[in-house]
Formats: C-alpha cells, sequence, structure tokens
C-alpha cells in the first residue's frame, strides 16, 4: 500500500497506520508542523489515519515535510511508550519526593 499519495489539489495525504501509532502521537507531531503546512487528520479507515498536509507558502517542499513528520511521529510514539513503561517508577519517585515519610514509622 502507498503511504504517501499526491492529491489533486496539491495536497499530501500520509497513512499512518493506527496499529503502530497512538491518536495522542499523531496530534503531537502535527502541532510541530503547523507553522509551515495547514494540515488536517481524520480517520480514513479502521486501520488508518489520514494526514493531509498543504503547504502555507510556495517555497515550502512538502515531501520533506511529510518526511520529517514521519520522522517526528516515531518520536513521539516512543516517548509515548518509555512514558507508559516507566509510569511506575516516576510515580514512586514523585510519591518518595512529596510524601518522604509516608508508610515509615517516624511520623
Amino acid at each position: 500500500m502507498k503511504m504517501i499519495e499526491e492529491l489533486e489539489d496539491g495536497r499530501l495525504l500520509l497513512k499512518v497506520d493506527k496499529t503502530i501509532y497512538d491518536k495522542e502521537c499523531v496530534l503531537a507531531s502535527v502541532y510541530k508542523f503547523t507553522g509551515t503546512c495547514y494540515i488536517h487528520i481524520e480517520s480514513i479507515d479502521s486501520n488508518h489515519y489520514g494526514v493531509y498536509f498543504l503547504r502555507k507558502n510556495p517555497d515550502i517542499d512538502l515531501i520533506s515535510q511529510v518526511d520529517s513528520f514521519s520522522n517526528e511521529l516515531i518520536d513521539q510514539q516512543v516517548r509515548q511508550n518509555l512514558d507508559r513503561s516507566n509510569k511506575s517508577i516516576k510515580e514512586m519517585i514523585v510519591k518518595k519526593a512529596f510524601f518522604p515519610f509516608q508508610g515509615n514509622d517516624h511520623q
């Protein structure tokens, strides 16, 4: 399946696999590109989000923007995966930092 399609109206469509990337990661990634592109996101089928890119300036290389977006998407998903896997450690650190004597007999 072709993941990037050039549409007749000058937009590029990137199909993002929902089984790999969370919606929150797509949104976080899109936000970083709103300065250079107009972006629209929609669910195009049960397995894919459609991320549509339209350049704000004719000098912008839209393919380069989509390629950079793809890298940002990976970065955001890895960050989210790490946050999930380290959630219990973070909670323990916060608990110890703000409630250092909780659970101890030193109260």
